[in-house]
Protein backbone atom coordinates (compact mmCIF):
# COMPACT_ATOMS: atom_id res chain seq x y z
CA UNK A 1 0.00 0.00 0.00
CA UNK A 2 1.48 3.50 -1.17
CA UNK A 3 1.37 6.14 1.54
CA UNK A 4 2.04 10.00 0.43
CA UNK A 5 3.92 12.38 2.70
CA UNK A 6 2.51 15.93 2.38
CA UNK A 7 5.50 18.19 3.17
CA UNK A 8 5.30 22.49 3.45
CA UNK A 9 8.26 24.35 3.54
CA UNK A 10 9.80 27.75 3.53
CA UNK A 11 13.40 28.92 3.02
CA UNK A 12 14.75 31.99 2.75
CA UNK A 13 18.08 33.93 4.01
CA UNK A 14 16.35 35.67 7.08
CA UNK A 15 14.77 32.27 8.37
CA UNK A 16 16.61 29.56 6.69
CA UNK A 17 15.10 26.41 6.36
CA UNK A 18 11.44 25.00 7.66
CA UNK A 19 10.44 22.11 6.83
CA UNK A 20 6.88 20.84 8.27
CA UNK A 21 5.44 17.86 7.40
CA UNK A 22 1.29 18.14 7.31
CA UNK A 23 0.03 14.91 6.57
CA UNK A 24 -0.04 11.33 5.45
CA UNK A 25 -2.72 9.82 3.15
CA UNK A 26 -3.04 7.05 1.39
CA UNK A 27 -4.28 8.40 -2.40
CA UNK A 28 -2.65 11.07 -4.10
CA UNK A 29 -5.57 12.84 -4.97
CA UNK A 30 -6.13 13.15 -0.78
CA UNK A 31 -2.35 14.31 -0.40
CA UNK A 32 -3.25 17.31 -2.91
CA UNK A 33 -6.51 18.09 -1.80
CA UNK A 34 -4.75 18.61 1.90
CA UNK A 35 -1.66 20.41 0.63
CA UNK A 36 -4.25 22.86 -1.73
CA UNK A 37 -6.93 23.01 2.52
CA UNK A 38 -3.56 24.37 4.21
CA UNK A 39 -2.44 26.86 0.85
CA UNK A 40 -5.65 28.11 0.81
CA UNK A 41 -6.01 27.75 -3.11
CA UNK A 42 -5.59 25.61 -5.67
CA UNK A 43 -2.07 24.30 -6.78
CA UNK A 44 -0.26 23.28 -9.98
CA UNK A 45 1.61 20.05 -8.92
CA UNK A 46 5.07 19.69 -10.93
CA UNK A 47 6.73 16.68 -11.18
CA UNK A 48 11.19 17.06 -10.53
CA UNK A 49 13.17 17.29 -13.25
CA UNK A 50 14.59 13.54 -13.05
CA UNK A 51 11.31 12.24 -12.58
CA UNK A 52 11.80 10.70 -9.63
CA UNK A 53 11.80 13.00 -6.86
CA UNK A 54 8.80 14.17 -5.36
CA UNK A 55 5.41 15.67 -6.79
CA UNK A 56 6.00 19.81 -5.88
CA UNK A 57 3.87 23.06 -6.01
CA UNK A 58 4.43 26.84 -4.88
CA UNK A 59 2.27 29.11 -3.78
CA UNK A 60 3.19 31.51 -6.17
CA UNK A 61 3.32 34.06 -3.67
CA UNK A 62 7.37 32.19 -2.55
CA UNK A 63 6.66 31.73 0.19
CA UNK A 64 6.13 28.27 0.80
CA UNK A 65 6.49 25.12 -1.50
CA UNK A 66 4.52 21.84 -0.82
CA UNK A 67 5.63 18.84 -1.57
CA UNK A 68 4.17 15.00 -1.63
CA UNK A 69 6.48 12.38 -1.19
CA UNK A 70 5.27 8.29 -2.50
CA UNK A 71 6.35 5.27 0.01
CA UNK A 72 5.49 2.13 -0.03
Amino acid sequence: MNVYEVRKVHSCEFCGTEDETLTTRTTLDEAKTAAEHDAGLALTWEVSADGRGPLWADREDGVYRYYIYQWS
